[in-house]
Parts: structure tokens; C-alpha cells; sequence
């Protein structure tokens, strides 16, 4: 889709702002940006170079009255049954952390961790304030947390502690996708599900990122 660009002043009927367009879709303004740079969304350029979103192709995006939002629980998307899903395509497999988990024992804190970042992902997914996803992605980030710190403390560099990072996002967006199509959820609702999702991510990520600079600041001092 085209992102045409236009100098008059934009209808508010019409086209809204950056935070009323990601509160009305449920998700974060980095992703409203990230479809409207890919073309999924068409947007209205301010003199100011500020981005308007069209309100008509927002609806669009929306669930119909009939396309109820499920629970990801009820399309089988169970931290328990996710983390297996990604264990069965590779993800356990992962060779991103070889110095981390020297003994048994650090490989069951990390496998704990990993464990608690999906859930506290799915829990944000399904939260219906901003309160309730909240308190979903603090023990997420806590889990984050631990993984950068270990990768640090093990010698893993953060360029491979951040790919094996996005290697696990993607195989999580990809089993979401797969349980939201097998259990027919409808596009527009799958999509702000999956949306959810990579925002919970993006946010983990900047928390893994900073405890590895930290930890790896330590070691050196």
C-alpha cells in the first residue's frame, strides 16, 4: 500500500494521531511505525513530518463483532505447550550459549528463565489493561534479566546473545501463528495477537541487552 504525503492540515475524523491510533488498535506505537514504513497502513505526513494514521484502514484491522478475541489458552497456546512447540523446532538446541551453562544446574536456572520469558509474552498477549500486562512482563523481564547476565558472566558476546535472542522470538511469532490459523482466529484478530507479542518481545530484549552490558562492565572493571 502507498504512504501518500499531503500539506494540508489533517481531518481528525479522518486520521489520527500515533497514540490514539495504537490505543485504539492495542498495540505499541514502535509497531503502528513499523506497518507503516512496510506499507500496511496508510499514513498522512504533517508539515511537521508528524505521522497520521487513516482511521478507515484502522477499523479494517479490527475484529469484526463476531470475531471474538480468544485466549491463547484456548487455542492451545499454554506456556507449558509453547515452550515444547519451540523445543521441537530447535529452539532447545540453540548452540547461543555454549559458556553459559557449564553445569547442570545453570542450564536448569536458564532453562527456567526461557521458560518464564514465554509465559510472561503470553500473559502480555492476553492482558486487558495496561496494568494486567504489566505485571505479566516484570517476571519476563526479570527472566531477561538473568539471561544476559549469564551469557556475560559465560563469555558469550552480546551480537550472539541478541541473535539467539531473535532466533527464539522468531520460532515463538511463528508457533502463535501457526495455533491462531489451526484454530481459525480471524486475520485482523491474529495479527494484533502477533503485534502483542513482538511488542513483549522488543521490550525483553532492551532489558537483556542492558544486563549484559552491565555484567560484562563488571567483568572487565
Amino acid at each position: 500500500m502507498s504512504t501518500p504525503h499531503h500539506h494540508g492540515l489533517p481531518d481528525p475524523a479522518v486520521w489520527l494521531g500515533v497514540h490514539d491510533a495504537s490505543a485504539m488498535l492495542g498495540v505499541s506505537p514502535a509497531t503502528l511505525r513499523r506497518w507503516s514504513v512496510a506499507g500496511k497502513i496508510e499514513t498522512f505526513r504533517t508539515p511537521g513530518g508528524h505521522r497520521r494514521y487513516s482511521r478507515s484502514t484502522l477499523e479494517g484491522l479490527l475484529p469484526s463483532p463476531g470475531d471474538r478475541e480468544p485466549s491463547l489458552a484456548s487455542i492451545g497456546a499454554t506456556a507449558d505447550h509453547v515452550v515444547g512447540l519451540l523445543r521441537a523446532r530447535g529452539a532447545g538446541d540453540d548452540p547461543s550459549y555454549p559458556e553459559v551453562a557449564p553445569d547442570p544446574d545453570t542450564a536448569e536456572v536458564l532453562a527456567l528463565a526461557g521458560r518464564a520469558m514465554v509465559a510472561g509474552v503470553l500473559a502480555y498477549v492476553d492482558g486487558t489493561s495496561h496494568e494486567e500486562r504489566e505485571s505479566a512482563l516484570a517476571a519476563a523481564a526479570q527472566a531477561a534479566a538473568l539471561h544476559g547476565h549469564l551469557a556475560a558472566r559465560g563469555g558469550t558476546s552480546l551480537g550472539d546473545t541478541v541473535a539467539a535472542f531473535h532466533r527464539r522470538r522468531s520460532l515463538l511469532l511463528d508457533v502463535l501463528g501457526d495455533l491462531a490459523c489451526r484454530h481459525g482466529v480471524a486475520t485482523p484478530v491474529a495479527t494484533r495477537m502477533l503485534a502483542r507479542a513482538n511488542d513483549a518481545a522488543d521490550r525483553l530484549v532492551v532489558t537483556l541487552v542492558s544486563a549484559h552490558v552491565d555484567a560484562a562492565s563488571g567483568i572487565r572493571a
